[in-house]
C-alpha cells in the first residue's frame, strides 16, 4: 500500500472512531478510486451503512471485503452481529464460528463475538469469550457488563452480582450496573449504596436512560423497606420523562389490535387444521410478566421438550412474507397482504429460521409473550402447534409490567411508561384473547397463574396433557431446570413455586385507583 492510501486508511479509522461518518465515507471512497481491491475500505463502508441504520447494505459491503480477504476474524464478526441484527440465526452462527476459528485476540472482537453468541442463545459460548474480553481489559464497563450478563442466564447469579458490584467500583456514577444489580438482589442494599444512587439521580445532567435504570433499582429498594408511596413515585417521574422524551401514544398500539380482529373476523381459522405443520411448535403467550417464563420452564423441564427462549421469528417470517416498503414490523397493510400469502410457505419459512436453535428434542418452546397478536396467523400457518396463552390477576399485572424496566429500543414496550396506558393496554390484551378464543375453539389452552401456584399438579397435569406429553416429575421441581434463562425473570424461575408476589398490588391501592376505574368500566375483573 503506498503512503497516500496508508494515510487515507489511518484517517478513514479515526474518523470512524470520532462518530464522523460523512469522512469515514470520502476517506473510503478515494481509497476506494486508487484501489477497488482495498478490502478494509469496504469493510469501514459497511460499518458506515451499518450506523446508519442500513444493515442489508452493511451485509452487501462486508461480503465485497470477504470477497477479498476472507479469514479476516473482524470481517466475519461484524457480519455475524448483522445476521443476528436481522434475525438469519444460522448463517450468524457460521460466520461467528468460522471467526473463533481464527482464534480472535482483541477484547473488542471478543466482546462482539460474545454478544452475537448471546443473542443466538449459546451463553456458555458466549461467556468464554466474553471472559477472555474481561481479562484483556478489565476495566472496560461495557465488557464486563455483558459478561454479568451471560453469567445471569446461566443462573450464574453470584458471578453475575459480583461482575455488576465491581462495574460499580470501576464507576461510580454506572447507572444501569446499579439496576442490573437489583434484579438479582433479594435483600436490601447498605444504606451507603441507596444513598450514592439518590445523589446520582439528583443530577441535573442525567440522561433519561440513566435516570430509568436508577429509578427502577431505587424503587425496589423502597419497596423493600415498606415505602411504596415513595416507590411509586420515584419511578412515575422517571418513566414520565421517558414517555415524554419518545413522544408516545397508545391509540397506534391499540389500533393494531382492532385492525388484527377486523381482519380474522370472518376467515376460517379452523379448517385448516388436518395439515401436520407445527406438530413440534409450543408458543406460549401473554401479557408480560404474567408467568409466561415459569410456565415455560414448567414445559421445558419434560425430557421431551426444549426452549428456544423469546424468538421474534415468528412476527419476521409473516414480515418478509411480504413486500412492502414499512419499516414496522405489523401494521394493516402487512396484515392484509400477509393473508393473501399462502400460509403454509410462512410456516415452513418460520420453523427454517428456528431449526439452526433446535437440538434433537422432539418439541420446542418459543416464548415471545407478544406473539398473543400473531395467534391467527399461527393457526393458518402452523395448524398443530400449540398455543398455551398465560393470565394472571390483570391488576397484578398492571403493576408489575410498570414496574418492569423492558429493552429500552423494543417499542413494542413503550405503553409501559405510564400506569393508565399499561391498564389500557391489558385491557386490549384481554379483548383480543377473547376473540382469539372465539375464533379457535379449544384451540388455546389457558394458564392462570394463580391457580397454577394454589394447585400446581393439577394443572400442571392439565398443561402436559393439552401439549400430548407424559407426566414427569421434573414438570414440578421446574426450579431444577438448568437451562438458561433470557427473560426479566431469570433468577425467580430458579426458586420453587412461590406466591409472594400475588396480590402486590395491595400496597398500591391508592396509586392504582385509575386503574380500577378503567378496569371496572371495561369488565375486566381482578
Amino acid at each position: 500500500m503506498n503512503t497516500n492510501l496508508e494515510q487515507l486508511h489511518k484517517s478513514a479509522i479515526a474518523a470512524l472512531n470520532k462518530g464522523d461518518l460523512r469522512a469515514v465515507h470520502n476517506y473510503c471512497e478515494s481509497i476506494l478510486g486508487a484501489n477497488p481491491a482495498h478490502a478494509d475500505a469496504w469493510f469501514l463502508l459497511a460499518m458506515v451503512a451499518a450506523n446508519t441504520g442500513k444493515l442489508q447494505q452493511a451485509l452487501e459491503l462486508i461480503d465485497k471485503a470477504l470477497s477479498i480477504t476472507p479469514q479476516v476474524a473482524d470481517y466475519l464478526a461484524q457480519k455475524a452481529k448483522l445476521l443476528t441484527m436481522l434475525r438469519h440465526d444460522k448463517a450468524a452462527r457460521t460466520c461467528a464460528d468460522k471467526a473463533v476459528a481464527l482464534n480472535p485476540q482483541g477484547a473488542l472482537l471478543l466482546d462482539t463475538l460474545g454478544v452475537v453468541y448471546t443473542n443466538l442463545g449459546d451463553y456458555a459460548q458466549a461467556r468464554e469469550l466474553l471472559n477472555k474480553a474481561v481479562a484483556l481489559k478489565p476495566e472496560h464497563l461495557q465488557f464486563r457488563f455483558n459478561l454479568a450478563t451471560a453469567e445471569q442466564f446461566l443462573g450464574n447469579l453470584s458471578a453475575a452480582k459480583a461482575h455488576y458490584l465491581k462495574a460499580i467500583e470501576i464507576k461510580p456514577t454506572y447507572a444501569r450496573a446499579y439496576w442490573a444489580l437489583s434484579e438479582l438482589n433479594k435483600e436490601n442494599l447498605d444504606g451507603s449504596r441507596v444513598s450514592a444512587m439518590e445523589r446520582l439521580l439528583e443530577q441535573k445532567s442525567l440522561s433519561t436512560e440513566d435516570g430509568l435504570y436508577l429509578s427502577h433499582a431505587l424503587s425496589r429498594e423502597y419497596e423493600q423497606r415498606g415505602h411504596y408511596t415513595k416507590s411509586f413515585k420515584c419511578l412515575q417521574q422517571a418513566k414520565t420523562r421517558r414517555r415524554q422524551e419518545l413522544g408516545y401514544s397508545l391509540d397506534k398500539d391499540i389500533a393494531i389490535f382492532q385492525q388484527l380482529q377486523h381482519a380474522f373476523a370472518n376467515l376460517d381459522l379452523v379448517s385448516s387444521g388436518n395439515n401436520k405443520l407445527g406438530e413440534p411448535c409450543i408458543f406460549i403467550v401473554g401479557m408480560p410478566r404474567s408467568g409466561t417464563t415459569l410456565t415455560e420452564r414448567i414445559v421445558s423441564a419434560h425430557s421431551a421438550v426444549e426452549s428456544l427462549g423469546e424468538l421474534q421469528n415468528f412476527g419476521l417470517a409473516v414480515r418478509r412474507s411480504v413486500d412492502t416498503n414499512s419499516r414496522l414490523m405489523l401494521n394493516s397493510e402487512i396484515v392484509k397482504l400477509a393473508l393473501a400469502v399462502d400460509a403454509y410457505k410462512i410456516g415452513d419459512s418460520y420453523l427454517a429460521s428456528v431449526q439452526q436453535r433446535r437440538s434433537q428434542a422432539p418439541f420446542f418452546i418459543d416464548k415471545m409473550p407478544l406473539n398473543f397478536l400473531y395467534i391467527g396467523f399461527i393457526a393458518r400457518c402452523l395448524p398443530k402447534a400449540k398455543i398455551i396463552c398465560v393470565e394472571r390477576n390483570p391488576m397484578d399485572v398492571c403493576l408489575s409490567n410498570f414496574r418492569q424496566l423492558f429493552a429500552l429500543n423494543f417499542s413494542y414496550y413503550n405503553y409501559h411508561y405510564d400506569i393508565e396506558d399499561t391498564a389500557r393496554y391489558i385491557i386490549a390484551f384481554h379483548q383480543i384473547m377473547s376473540f382469539w378464543k372465539t375464533q379457535l375453539p379449544g384451540r388455546i389452552h389457558t394458564v392462570n397463574y394463580e391457580a397454577l401456584t394454589e394447585e400446581p399438579a393439577q394443572h400442571i397435569q392439565e398443561l402436559l396433557s393439552y401439549c400430548g406429553l407424559d407426566w414427569e416429575n421434573a414438570c414440578l421441581n421446574f426450579h431444577e431446570n438448568t437451562a438458561a434463562v433470557a427473560t426479566p425473570s431469570a433468577s425467580q424461575v430458579r426458586e420453587k413455586l412461590y406466591k409472594r408476589a400475588i396480590g402486590r398490588w395491595k400496597h398500591y391501592e391508592e396509586q392504582l385507583a385509575g386503574v380500577k376505574d378503567l378496569f371496572d368500566q371495561a369488565g375486566i375483573k381482578y
